[in-house]
């Protein structure tokens, strides 16, 4: 069956048992961009990756997660394990010039999306603390910011039923201005002692989504709506890896994956020749790095320059972070 219209977040699981996340809203036309997150612990010494130390249960099979993805080791060491046993989950491209990691259609035989898997849990009720707790929530902030139910989703463990003792409630609002009003209600419910966010590190403590309520760790991230979702086809054709230092002049769709932060102002830090004149976006692959900056701070960003194009077009030029580059981040910069 060809299943379309994924979104970042969704998860998929393959004909061969393996469990992956969508990611971006960006696709080739017969499969999708997507990170590889468990794995059926019979395939798990095949691929020998490094895994987490925690096992997950799902319908009867225990799943491995790989402990790191990102990194350019861990990366490199993914590619190579899915090139000698799954290479149907690798696409070179070559105006990238390497070898990404997909999911052809042909292979997905379920879907987890994550407000398809809230309506499923509302309807037949919680099996579980993590699913009442997650329900809890989803119906005070619905309630505090406004946000009507059907524009939240449940995601991680929750959405695939492999909850265990530790696990986080993982949710999900569609819509960059729902998750604003989102986190709104998660400040003043802060204020009220109805849960506490967390700040436990500098990230933590800008971004603001992640927090703990009635004992159970939670975290809240937000999911473009179909709406807000650009058809247009672009292409991207990389220049070099670059460092710089810009202003954010727009942060409006640095809430999803892709993090999109407008720039201007652009300089070069190092002994970069690129020219960053034309730069106008600086966008990231990297979750953590959604909602890192905002309209008017300074940010660092080390990544790839590429020159974008819609169609034959040349339209503006973008640096992307998240590409497995050594040394490559995103940052604020204080006054």
């Amino acid at each position: 069956m060809a299943h379309g219209n994924l979104r970042d977040g969704d998860a998929v699981v393959t004909s061969h048992g393996l469990i992956f996340y969508v990611v971006g809203y960006e696709h080739p036309e017969d499969r999708y961009h997507a990170i590889l997150k468990y794995v059926p612990e019979n395939l798990a010494e095949e691929l020998g990756l490094d895994w987490v130390d925690i096992r997950w249960e799902m319908g009867g099979t225990t799943l491995y997660r790989p402990r790191e993805l990102y990194s350019p080791e861990a990366y490199g060491r993914l590619i190579e394990a899915l090139r000698c046993s799954y290479p149907d989950y690798l696409l070179l491209s070559e105006r990238l010039g390497r070898w990404l990691v997909t999911v052809p259609r042909r292979l997905i035989e379920e879907v987890y999306v994550p407000s398809r898997q809230l309506t499923r849990i509302r309807r037949r009720g919680a099996r579980d603390r993590f699913e009442e707790r997650a329900l809890e929530l989803i119906g005070l902030l619905s309630k505090v910011a406004g946000v009507p139910q059907g524009f939240f989703g449940v995601h991680g463990s929750i959405s695939l039923g492999s909850s265990h003792e530790g696990s986080d409630v993982d949710l999900s609002v569609y819509g960059a201005s729902n998750f604003r009003r989102v986190k709104e209600a998660l400040a003043e419910l802060e204020e009220e002692g109805r849960l506490t966010l967390s700040r436990g590190d500098c990230v933590d403590a800008k971004r603001l989504n992640r927090g703990v309520f009635q004992g159970d760790r939670f975290v809240i991230n937000a999911t473009r709506r179909f709406s807000e979702i650009e058809r247009r086809r672009r292409t991207y054709r990389p220049l070099g890896p670059v460092e710089l230092e810009c202003t954010c002049v727009s942060d409006e769709e640095a809430v999803f994956r892709p993090a999109v932060y407008r720039v201007s102002g652009c300089r070069p830090l190092g002994n970069i020749r690129l020219q960053l004149q034309g730069v106008s976006e600086v966008v990231s692959m990297i979750g953590r790095q959604r909602s890192l900056v905002r309209p008017g701070e300074a940010m660092r960003a080390r990544g790839v320059l590429e020159q974008v194009f819609e169609g034959n077009e040349a339209v503006h030029y973008r640096v992307f972070v998240g590409s497995a580059l050594p040394g490559e981040y995103l940052d604020w910069v204080d006054p």
